[in-house]
């Protein structure tokens, strides 16, 4: 009787095991497919533009079924917010992360121009389709909510990054709204962008972190000028 217990759990072990066994193998494929897919969106969007590309296109890109496709994303919309999401918004929010966390003797700026090179050269379609994406919601009410909320949430986080890169670095506070600076900021990134997608190689990478470290500069400048006036006038 013990034995045929102990075999019976033993069994029962085995055919747990087995069965996360496959359970993992499952999920590393959807994960796999669902990556595909997405890389495939990627490729469509670029080479015919979010409007003319078809999920039948995308499917076929990727070697799936329209099925399988509709498994994983709800249509071309959700591919798209997904691809913005995981592609361009999530490596931004590192790079803010990064920015708020470094330690004063790290110069940014370099961090910068490394990040805006590697985009430019490993990710040139996801911001073609981000810059796409920017000229649909002028026009579609709808997606130019969605855009805007996005855009508030990215300027948000950068400006709260920046007031953590000025107490880290002891600087005075900035004269402006941090999440203005933000915005000036993400229009000088999203600027270079355009002008590198339209002229592939005119924009030298470190152009960004120059840029940035003159917006800086101008700031601390600026407020530490009204703060000698403020002394002056004590």
């Amino acid at each position: 009787m013990t034995r045929r217990v102990t075999r019976s759990r033993k069994s029962g072990r085995d055919a747990a095991a087995r069965l996360d066994r496959r359970t993992r193998a499952a999920r590393a494929e959807g994960r796999e497919a669902r990556n595909e897919l997405l890389t495939a969106a990627l490729r469509v969007f670029a080479r015919r533009g979010y409007r003319e590309a078809g999920v039948d296109e995308i499917a076929a890109e990727a070697g799936y079924s329209k099925g399988a496709l509709y498994w994983h994303f709800s249509g071309k919309e959700e591919l798209l917010l997904t691809l913005l999401e995981e592609r361009i918004d999530t490596p931004m929010r590192e790079r803010f992360a990064l920015l708020a966390s470094a330690p004063p003797e790290r110069d940014m700026s370099v961090e910068a121009t490394r990040a805006f090179a590697q985009q430019l050269e490993g990710e040139r379609e996801a911001l073609l389709l981000e810059r796409e994406y920017w000229s649909l919601a002028i026009r579609d009410p709808e997606l130019r909510a969605r855009y805007a909320e996005r855009q508030t949430e990215l300027r948000r986080d950068l400006a709260a990054a920046m007031e953590a890169r000025a107490r880290h670095l002891g600087t005075p506070d900035l004269t402006m709204p941090a999440e203005d600076v933000a915005r000036i900021v993400m229009s000088i990134i999203g600027g270079l962008a355009v002008d590198e997608l339209i002229e592939p190689g005119s924009v030298r990478p470190e152009l960004l972190g120059e840029a940035l470290a003159v917006v800086y500069a101008g700031l601390v400048a600026r407020a530490q000028g009204r703060a000698r006036i403020a002394e002056g006038s004590a």
